[in-house]
């Protein structure tokens, strides 16, 4: 078993309906995001999973699809905003940097509102299909 196998297989990646994180590519993890959040527990486990990357010790960037999300609640930006704070106090800054595929304004508007409460813990490329170039939000240095 190789040492990346045997790390792997010591992460708790939880199932979920709304944010699928595939680490098959490790330090390149890709997280699909479809529908709404169901439940607080769904929430809570897309936040248990990102938490589990830094088990790895190593640096890694996410790219998210959001392309199939539906109209998420404002209250989990709030949410999101506390655990962007959390991350960036109690875990080592280990993630590079974030791409986030959209396609909805809504989506974009809660990116807006997430950043703008809180500044994120790396580098953000924020990116559509067919429309050339990235929306960046520094990371607070």
């Amino acid at each position: 078993m190789t040492e990346f196998s045997e790390i792997y297989s010591s992460l708790d990646i939880r199932e979920s309906k709304w944010a699928h994180f595939d680490t098959s590519e490790f330090p390149k993890v890709k997280v699909d995001m479809k529908g709404v959040i169901d439940s607080p527990v769904e929430y809570d486990t897309f936040i248990h999973n990102w938490k589990e990357l830094y088990k790895r010790n190593t640096v890694f960037t996410l790219h998210f699809d959001t392309t199939e999300v539906g109209m998420v609640s404002m209250k989990y930006a709030f949410k999101m905003r506390s655990f962007i704070r959390d991350l960036k106090s109690n875990h080592p800054k280990l993630l590079t940097k974030s791409y986030i595929k959209v396609n909805s304004k809504w989506t974009r508007f809660l990116l807006k509102v997430i950043f703008f409460m809180e500044k994120p813990v790396a580098d953000v490329y924020i990116y559509q299909d067919g429309i050339e170039g990235y929306t960046v939000v520094m990371a607070q240095k």
